[in-house]
């Protein structure tokens, strides 16, 4: 399915008028005031970091609406917040990489922002090894390691400077902290098995005395073995970092459940326990199936692996029919995600399949466009057996993740901003 000029000029017309909104920085303020929830000004998860990077790659695409202008308010409101309160996080999701992740979006490909890059990259350098040090004192937990709160999404974000010698330096520092959790030669289970009393995540899995694996792109081992793939391609190479890669990932793809005909990976898997009542994630990007087969279909191409490759491929095409638990137009456990993980299959397999996939998904997140909504989607979630709705603005679960997807099924990606989500 093409889209005609007619249906891109109609995408057009609704990014552009989202955006307008979304540009009106008293506006956004107003709803989010409104709204009752709590926000850090500087989390790209939820907050205005997001804004930067939806109108840094609107600017690609409409040079005439001077949308880097907008980019540069709400960056402007990001370092006010940074003089008034003083920021010590150096996470992706939710501290300094983020916003640098967003400045770089701005950049222009490295025409403007590099002092203030240059600051926070020195920042974050600093922290690394800090955190490393700390992290090695403690029982693993996955705000250590993951791509939302812990080292892995540093590094992603640290890989847009792979030139950089002091950065170099510390992606490596990096790798041979997850190789070190992912070593192959353990005593009775994995480092990265993380004991429940230790973790502030899953406090309801099925059995709180047993140990489990992280089973999910955004807080689990999937993660870190993208980030691997990644900086194992970009150079950054340590010995027995492709010993690693292939460990983890034969590791995930012998969690994978099949019965019937079912395919599936579970949230996280519990040492020692049956797959008997094995229940499947939602078919997301954060957790499930599409997150987990994505980093499996690139350590296959990387490894060589033809049974790994079919297993990434035929999971992901079950979960796009199933779409278990997918009732948000957002990225983290939405459509967004969803489609963008089926662009993202498009593209390395060209398999006229998984086109048609985003195309189709373009369709039904462009169909939850609600006019009424003050930023025109509205993130959805089941809690206690009721569907909540929330106005949002971030990358993660707002109206910024959802315009990008839709522009990138039809428009290049200029940017890069997908590779946040280790894409």
């Amino acid at each position: 399915m093409k889209l005609t000029n007619e249906k891109i000029g109609e995408l057009d017309t609704l990014v552009l008028k989202l955006s307008k909104k979304l540009s009106n920085v008293s506006y956004v303020e107003d709803v989010l005031k409104k709204s009752g929830l709590e926000y850090k000004e500087y989390s790209l998860a939820v907050s205005y970091p997001a804004l930067c990077i939806l109108f840094s790659e609107l600017q690609a695409h409409f040079p005439e609406e001077k949308f880097e202008l907008v980019a540069h308010k709400y960056l402007e409101k990001i370092n006010n917040s940074f003089e008034t309160n003083g920021v010590d996080d150096i996470s992706l999701f939710d501290g300094l990489s983020g916003v640098g992740y967003a400045a770089e979006c701005m950049s222009q490909n490295g025409k403007f922002y590099q002092r203030f890059i240059a600051g926070l990259n020195e920042k974050i350098i600093e922290r690394v090894e800090q955190n490393i040090i700390e992290y090695r004192k403690n029982p693993v937990n996955e705000l250590f390691y993951d791509v939302m709160y812990g080292i892995t999404g540093i590094g992603n974000y640290l890989l847009n400077f792979p030139y950089k010698e002091e950065i170099k330096d510390t992606l490596r520092s990096i790798v041979l902290y997850i190789m070190e959790l992912c070593d192959p030669n353990y005593i009775d289970t994995p480092k990265f098995t993380i004991d429940p009393h230790d973790s502030p995540l899953f406090t309801a899995i099925r059995n709180k005395e047993k140990k489990y694996v992280n089973l999910g792109i955004s807080h689990g081992i999937p993660g870190m073995l993208l980030l691997l793939i990644k900086t194992y391609e970009a150079g950054i190479v340590v010995p027995k970092q492709l010993d690693t890669i292939k460990f983890v990932a034969i590791y995930i793809s012998n969690c994978c459940i099949k019965k019937e005909k079912e395919i599936f990976w579970e949230s996280q898997k519990i040492v020692g326990m049956s797959n008997i009542g094995a229940i499947a994630a939602r078919d997301a990007w954060c957790y499930g199936t599409p997150g987990v087969s994505y980093s499996l279909l690139r350590a296959s191409k990387i490894l060589k692996d033809e049974e790994m490759f079919h297993l990434a491929v035929n999971s992901m095409k079950l979960s796009i029919k199933e779409r278990r638990e997918i009732i948000s137009p957002t990225f983290c456990h939405g459509l967004s995600g969803l489609c963008c993980l089926a662009r993202k299959y498009y593209e390395y397999t060209s398999d006229g399949y998984f086109y048609d996939a985003y195309m189709n998904l373009l369709g039904d997140i462009v169909n939850l466009y609600n006019e009424d909504a003050p930023f025109g989607f509205k993130d959805k979630e089941i809690k206690r057996g009721k569907i909540v709705s929330e106005d949002e603005i971030g990358l993660l679960t707002g109206a910024s993740g959802v315009i990008l997807t839709i522009l990138s099924c039809y428009r290049p990606v200029a940017t890069k901003w997908d590779s946040i989500f280790l894409l």
